[in-house]
């Protein structure tokens, strides 16, 4: 078994290599004050701050919202962006999603319109939010577009973060910078712009001891996220961690300005971000080209999009079949992400979810993403594949066994 785990492939790519490690002491001992900020072609300079979360509870705070404002925010998200408005001072609103995109459906937040003051429209899994739909929808109303997993895509030409009254981006490690933490803050409006930036600079900067901590404690994590560490370390320790910590302990929002380290390897990786795209890209069409499933289960991209292709989904029938392939692959040494699967019972337990969202719920418990991420060679895709047309058939035919 130990030997079996050496070579399991993790669900998400966490880049993280020891040049990164010694680029970030070097950002640690460098001046107080970062000079560069990050700059993305067709989008211009971005503010930096501590992290995606971080940079959702400032965007909130620079809306002029009514106390305790309601926010339109997709049940099928990451929870975090659930905390960040109650940080923020106001309340979450749910929104069903549409399967097609797993992305913010127009449609029932048209019908929940007078129900929300201000959206945030997740782009999800790096697919889009049709964000003239949602504007159309709520006229007037202003817009936070979550670009979290959307570096990089485009509508209409046009890139993810430039529709918005405000968008937000996060480097976070598993995303396609996987800098360590790290977000970044941009508004067309420059107004808004400017108290962004008035906002991020009375945030407290991290300390040189916690700048050295954090560069230390990334590449040790990114290490636990690696092949060969993954399936003999850390696959087990972030199980046992997920069934031991309590939601709210876990992703704590830290309202400071950005580490040092992460901007640097930010920046230095936004260079390359093309290619990275370009390579995650011809992995997911790989795919889409390979994987004999049922109509339905995967998605693919819409008329005018351009997706980052930032993560791989495919959606069963249920959660049993979704089960099953868990199972099947983890045994050929293929890790797996279940991405948001408990959200209905997060969002119901701490932040006042009803059950109106009927769409996300099943969708949650049937969404399986397989790996797909940039690191990943061509062989290794391609019987990534292959195992998942063999499971399934297999899953299949156990039906047909049973009916």
């Amino acid at each position: 078994m130990v030997n079996n785990m050496i070579g399991l492939i993790p669900g998400e790519y966490w880049e993280h290599r020891f040049s990164d490690l010694l680029r970030g002491f070097a950002a640690a001992m460098g001046p107080k004050k970062q000079r560069e900020t990050p700059y993305i072609s067709g989008m211009g300079k971005f503010i930096p701050i501590r992290s995606g979360r971080a940079a959702l509870v400032a965007a909130l705070r620079a809306l002029n919202l009514p106390p305790a404002a309601r926010i339109g925010v997709p049940l099928y998200c990451c929870p975090v962006v659930f905390k960040a408005i109650v940080a923020a001072g106001c309340t979450a609103r749910f929104i069903d999603i549409d399967p097609a995109t797993y992305c913010m459906s127009a449609e029932d937040l048209f019908a929940k319109r007078s129900q929300v003051d201000a959206v945030i429209a997740v782009h999800m899994f790096g697919n889009l939010c049709n964000i003239p739909d949602l504007q159309e929808a709520v006229p007037g109303k202003p817009i936070i577009e979550d670009c979290a997993q959307s570096l990089g895509s485009k509508l209409n030409g046009r890139m993810a973060g430039s529709f918005g009254t405000i968008s937000f981006f996060s480097f976070r490690s598993g995303k396609y910078l996987s800098a360590g933490e790290g977000g970044a803050l941009l508004s067309i409006h420059e107004e808004i712009q400017d108290k962004l930036t008035q906002l991020v600079s009375t945030l407290p900067a991290p300390s040189r001891f916690d700048e050295f901590v954090h560069v230390a404690t990334t590449y040790a994590r990114s290490m636990l996220r690696s092949r060969p560490l993954y399936g003999l370390v850390g696959y087990p320790l972030w199980k046992f961690y997920n069934k031991k910590v309590d939601y709210s302990e876990k992703a704590p929002i830290n309202l400071s300005q950005i580490y040092k380290s992460d901007i640097a390897i930010a920046i230095k990786r936004l260079v390359i971000l093309d290619s990275a795209i370009e390579r995650q890209r011809a992995n997911a069409d790989i795919y889409s080209r390979a994987l004999k499933l049922d109509p339905g289960m995967l998605c693919s991209e819409k008329a005018e999009t351009f997706y980052n292709r930032y993560l791989y989904p495919i959606l069963f029938s249920s959660w049993e079949h979704r089960d099953l392939m868990v199972t099947y692959l983890h045994a050929r040494q293929i890790g797996t992400l279940q991405p948001y699967k408990d959200i209905a019972d997060v969002a119901a337990t701490h932040y006042g979810y009803t059950g109106d969202c009927p769409v996300s719920e099943r969708v949650a418990k049937r969404v399986l993403v397989i790996p797909s991420n940039q690191s990943l060679k061509k062989g290794e895709v391609e019987r990534i594949a292959e195992c998942v047309n063999a499971g399934w058939a297999e899953i299949k035919g156990r039906n047909d066994r049973t009916s």
